[in-house]
């Protein structure tokens, strides 16, 4: 079931736009929704997602997004997910998403693993 996740993050580090969007579309369900600290509103529409993950890639040649832990229950996932650069972790985020039909429809992300300050 979170197969899901795997794939929409296996996107943000192909180099290829085609590719993108091919994992994109068969990792996202209707009326996607995407959040996370650096985008300045939440995203609601699949191109838009795709211009974002875009300018990661444009960012960051060569860098890469990998989800190393995940649990679900309920439709309800949890994902902790490595930003990798030439094999070195730059940042570790927690992602919640809503699931339906195995498919991501909520996705909202956090820097880090929500340690206290």
């Amino acid at each position: 079931m979170t197969d899901s996740l795997h794939i929409l993050f296996a996107a943000w580090g192909d180099p290829s736009p085609e590719a993108r969007a091919e994992k994109t579309d068969a990792a996202i369900g209707p009326d996607f929704y995407y959040s996370d600290p650096n985008t300045p509103a939440p995203i609601t529409t699949r191109d838009a997602y795709l211009d974002y993950i875009a300018q990661f890639s444009a960012m960051m040649p060569g860098a890469a997004a990998k989800v190393v832990a995940v649990s679900e229950h309920h439709g309800h996932a949890r994902a902790t997910v490595d930003f990798e650069k030439d094999g070195q972790r730059m940042v570790r985020g927690q992602y919640f998403a809503d699931l339906q039909d195995g498919k991501v429809v909520r996705l909202i992300g956090f820097t880090g693993m929500g340690e206290p300050d």
